[in-house]
């Protein structure tokens, strides 16, 4: 008798009237933080078009109902905005039409239940199923861990079965399931997925998995850190982080990495916790040799966010670079991070960060539409960063004058690549070089902070 039916296409079992429940054993407690992760992969979408390799449904979330079940491998599948609701369409035909969200769910259980008077009913799902226990105790098939189905040649443990599904958007694979929602705005579409196989797909997107395993393992704890303390802080948001770097930038099954993904595992649930607490655990790709504290930056003092000497970071990609712009040129790149000036007359260095190494405040003067004078001030580290499309705040500039001493342009020189928060990644590739662990990377870059499991 077969009892592998979950993740298993096209294979049903037979139910018996008895289940029998082993030790009477309930699931373990609910994790304080959610198991799944809901990573927003599409915004703003007029239409979606996506396949499934393994075994999906269709589920109309209003309802709870499944509408297509099993969906059909490597059939496209198109869901598009129409007149306030979404509509799906099958072999490029409307096949249905709904008002709420959908979801591209895994079957991960199929049953055929025999009742007493000869009826088979298919399941999808052990919602509803009772099993009958030692003193004719009954409880919900889905509360009771690896329950014993007695049939007419023996027992069999109902275990999970082993089968990969994976769902395909815009050419990447992802594991776990799709949710389609649809807003004023258009279509969002949301990978949700176990947040350890999540972060298998963020690791070697966010480092090169070629690098030492100390740094690697580093990068997973901080990725995991981070994504622990968005599931907690999101709100009513329906997603906890998107793919891209405003989050963490995910990749999904395809990206993953056999050395990432150890990493991964060897770090098993540990984050950086403050006071018992994950932290933001953010990063960046090259200090430039100095860390920033957080409230010279961006806004908010963060007490493991401070500033310091980063001997760790040395590289050959991100010093030294330089940008160049005429007067024209830096009108245009100000116009386009929002301060406009009809022309720019100079730039003035007003404030550094307390480790001295970052501009904080820029003073930008200028003129207005009717050759107004027009002064506008920039402000924190990350904003002049943005404003002037840099690698880096980190950096000096020289100012170049026409023979009517008017600004004809502005040579910048600097060192690093991001916000400069957090572990710089080239750094904790030097520290891995160096020899020294993941926990001794974290705990240079994050001030004060504990590594510990979390959310157990």
């Amino acid at each position: 008798m077969s009892a592998k039916i979950l993740g298993r296409p096209g294979m049903a079992l037979l139910l018996a009237l008895i289940v029998i429940v082993p030790g009477g054993q309930a699931r373990g407690a609910s994790s304080p933080v959610p198991a799944n992760v809901r990573v927003a992969l599409v915004q703003q979408a007029d239409t979606v078009d996506f396949q499934v390799n393994g075994s999906y449904q269709l589920v109309d979330l209003s309802t709870s109902k499944s509408v297509f079940s099993p969906l059909n491998n490597q059939e496209s599948y198109r869901v598009q905005a129409q007149a306030g609701s979404i509509q799906v369409l099958k072999a490029g035909k409307p096949a249905a039409s709904f008002k709420g969200p959908l979801a591209v769910r895994e079957i991960k259980f199929r049953a055929s239940v025999l009742s007493g008077g000869g009826l088979v009913t298919e399941k999808n799902s052990p919602d509803g199923l009772m099993v009958l226990g030692a003193g004719g105790v009954t409880r919900p098939l889905s509360e009771v861990s690896e329950p014993v189905i007695m049939g007419a040649q023996g027992t069999a443990v109902l275990s999970e079965g082993s089968g990969l599904n994976l769902v395909s958007l815009a050419g990447k694979r992802y594991r776990g399931e799709l949710e389609v929602r649809l807003d004023d705005t258009g279509l969002t579409v949301i990978n949700e997925l176990p947040l350890e196989e999540y972060l298998r797909g963020v690791v070697p997107c966010e480092m090169p998995a070629g690098w030492p395993a100390e740094a690697l393992r580093a990068q997973a704890v901080a990725a995991r850190s981070y994504v622990f303390w968005q599931i907690k802080n999101m709100g009513n948001q329906p997603f906890h982080v998107t793919a891209d770097q405003s989050s963490q930038v995910y990749g999904g099954y395809d990206a993953e990495n056999q050395a990432t993904d150890r990493a991964v595992a060897e770090t098993g649930r540990v984050a950086a916790l403050y006071k018992g607490e994950p932290v933001p655990a953010f990063f960046h790709s090259s200090s430039g040799g100095y860390t920033e504290n957080s409230e010279d930056v961006w806004k908010t003092p963060l007490p493991y966010l401070k500033g310091k000497a980063d001997p760790f970071d040395r590289n050959d990609r991100h010093y030294n670079w330089q940008v160049t712009y005429t007067a024209d040129q830096l009108k245009e790149q100000l116009a386009a991070a929002g301060y406009r000036f009809e022309k720019v007359i100079d730039l003035e260095e007003k404030e550094r960060t307390a480790t001295g190494a970052r501009v904080k405040r820029l003073l930008v003067s200028g003129t207005g539409p009717v050759g107004e004078a027009v002064y506008q001030e920039i402000y924190n580290a990350d904003n002049v960063r943005k404003a002037l499309g840099l690698k880096s705040a980190l950096f000096r500039f020289e100012r170049v004058y026409d023979q009517d001493r008017h600004l004809a342009a502005v040579v910048i020189t600097g060192n690093g690549w991001g916000h400069g928060l957090g572990m710089s990644q080239w750094g904790a590739l030097g520290m891995a070089q160096k020899g020294y662990n993941y926990r001794d990377i974290l705990a240079y870059y994050y001030t004060g902070i504990e590594l510990a499991p979390y959310g157990r």
